[in-house]
């Protein structure tokens, strides 16, 4: 096997930590009685952002940067008490993907457009940080995906060549950051549907990590 790194998204990629945000919004926007028409499309819009991305629409949507600061803060807290009390949902290949990289030696780091606060406990409440040399978070970036920069920040302290990098992502934004960062990357839908710019900017579309894991043993 040629690669060397690989570097996971997290929302929607290892975790669906996506249902969990559209359940966690939608209970916050019938509860705090959100001027908008709160439905799955506007949930979407929102998928492969960071906050720091996404407050700007959603305080121009509340008409009240103040609400639209509060229900966010609200949200992770929301999405966060789900997942313990509900269970963390584990995106199918995940465990066997990373324990086939670390039997091959290939160093594994994460790329997420979520806070590292966020971060942390996900990879802790699924009991696999320790299969991670380190994470790059949303918050620790100044441009959030599509600009390449979070992937140019996880790449750069691997010293190893990008040909030699692959990246996992289940967002256009993603794929648009990873392309532009100039490494290769594969998609894993989750609620995003491939379409001919996915189809141009990445090496492979996969159904899931288990797949993931037989493409790369071909390699």
């Amino acid at each position: 096997m040629r690669k060397k790194a690989v570097i996971f998204d997290m929302d929607g990629l290892m975790f669906d930590t996506e249902t969990l945000g559209y359940q966690a919004q939608g209970e916050l926007a019938e509860e705090m009685a959100l001027p908008i028409a709160f439905d799955f499309d506007y949930y979407l819009k929102q998928v492969g952002r960071s906050d720091k991305d996404v407050m700007p629409e959603l305080a121009s949507d509340f008409g009240d940067a103040e609400l639209a600061e509060r229900f966010l803060r609200k949200m992770k807290k929301r999405q966060t008490d789900i997942a313990s009390e509900q269970g963390l949902p584990i995106k199918k290949g995940l465990y066997d993907l990373l324990a086939f990289l670390k039997e091959e030696g290939v160093v594994c780091v994460v790329a997420s457009s979520s806070r590292r606060r966020e971060v942390s406990f996900y990879l802790e409440l699924a009991d696999i940080s320790q299969y991670f040399r380190y994470q790059v978070c949303g918050d620790e970036v100044s441009f959030a995906k599509p600009d390449p920069e979070i992937f140019l920040s996880a790449w750069k302290p691997l010293d190893i060549p990008k040909e030699d990098c692959l990246i996992l992502e289940d967002s256009l934004n993603g794929i648009r950051a990873a392309y532009d960062a100039g490494i290769e990357v594969i998609m894993i839908p989750d609620l995003i549907v491939p379409d001919d710019e996915a189809k141009a900017k990445t090496i492979a579309i996969l159904p899931d990590l288990h797949a993931v894991m037989d493409w790369l043993k071909e390699k």
